[in-house]
């Protein structure tokens, strides 16, 4: 029998180290996720149907996301005619520089019009909304966990666990809320991974639990914080972990709030925000992990993780 301890599985391995997922969420201005029948590819911007949103998405930098409902693993959108329709959902900030809740813009169509109905999307997530405005849209939240086993079998094995239990979380299971099966979120030594939207955070080693906190904005933050991988809309994994440090202090508000960083220099990070008001301390990379391919031997990796560590957080006050 071959000896798992010595080759494990990635986000085992992780785990075993107590790897800080904080930097690792990328760096995005919105999300474009389209309805794609499975199976996927290893890159999903191959699938043909796909190449040309995958441009759309490029140049409004946009990270594509293939998704499917979850629970059926083989379909594409709800049925109309006989014929599957597709969902293409866009999420976007509309303050440029700035984290907050994006504006998100939907369209079920075709499958011959998809590539349209993305380019409408894009277009209508980067209008603000008028003052005021509530709806659907303003309560609506899609929940991303990543199932592309073709790209890491952590994420396919793992990622379909995770949804197989959340059946039972409640939050998960209300108008406005969607949960998707979608492909790779990177960061798959994190597996299950889950991206919540219109917040763009990204989770690791993700549960019901988990998933129903950061949907409902409530519960005990300091249990699920060391699984933060980080807000997509922040440039950098200095900043992020600035942003991590600032949430344990103020708590879940800070997620749907508007919230901006910016390096000073010297490894010092200001996070300016409407709620709390700015605060500042410094990133440096601390220690450093092997990250191996997934059972392989974390002795022969050639790449590795970096945590951060923030140092000297204080609360500026204005002059």
């Amino acid at each position: 029998m071959p000896d798992d301890s010595a080759t494990p599985a990635c986000t085992d391995w992780a785990k075993s180290q107590r790897l800080d997922p904080i930097g690792s969420a990328g760096c995005y201005e919105g999300f474009l996720l389209v309805e794609q029948p499975l199976p996927w590819p290893a890159d999903v911007s191959e699938v043909p149907e796909l190449g040309e949103i995958a441009k759309v998405a490029n140049r409004a930098r946009l990270r594509l996301q293939a998704v499917a409902q979850a629970g059926a693993p083989g379909a594409g959108g709800e049925r109309d005619g006989g014929g599957a329709l597709r969902r293409v959902i866009c999420y976007r900030s509309t303050r440029p520089g700035w984290a907050g809740p994006m504006a998100r813009s939907e369209r079920l169509t075709e499958p011959g019009l998809v590539a349209e109905a993305a380019l409408a999307v894009v277009e209508e997530a980067a209008v603000p909304p008028e003052a005021g405005a509530c709806g659907p849209a303003a309560t609506a939240a899609d929940v991303l966990v990543c199932t592309h086993g073709r790209r890491d079998a952590c994420c396919g094995a793992r990622g379909m666990e995770l949804l197989g239990t959340l059946a039972g979380a409640s939050a998960l299971h209300r108008p406005g809320v969607r949960v998707w099966r979608t492909s790779h979120t990177g960061g798959h030594r994190f597996a299950p991974t889950a991206i919540v939207l219109p917040s763009a955070s990204l989770w690791a080693w993700a549960d019901g639990s988990l998933l129903s906190q950061v949907v409902d904005a409530e519960g005990l933050l300091g249990s699920v914080l060391s699984r933060y991988r980080g807000c997509a809309s922040l440039g950098s994994p200095a900043q992020q972990a600035v942003e991590k440090a600032v949430l344990s202090e103020v708590g879940w508000t800070l997620l749907s709030s508007w919230r901006r960083a910016v390096d000073l220099g010297g490894d010092v990070v200001r996070l300016e925000t409407e709620l709390y008001g700015s605060w500042e301390a410094a990133a440096r990379e601390g220690r450093r992990v092997a990250q191996p391919d997934c059972r392989s031997d974390p002795g022969l990796a050639t790449k590795q993780s970096v945590e951060w560590v923030v140092e000297g957080l204080r609360q500026v006050v204005a002059a």
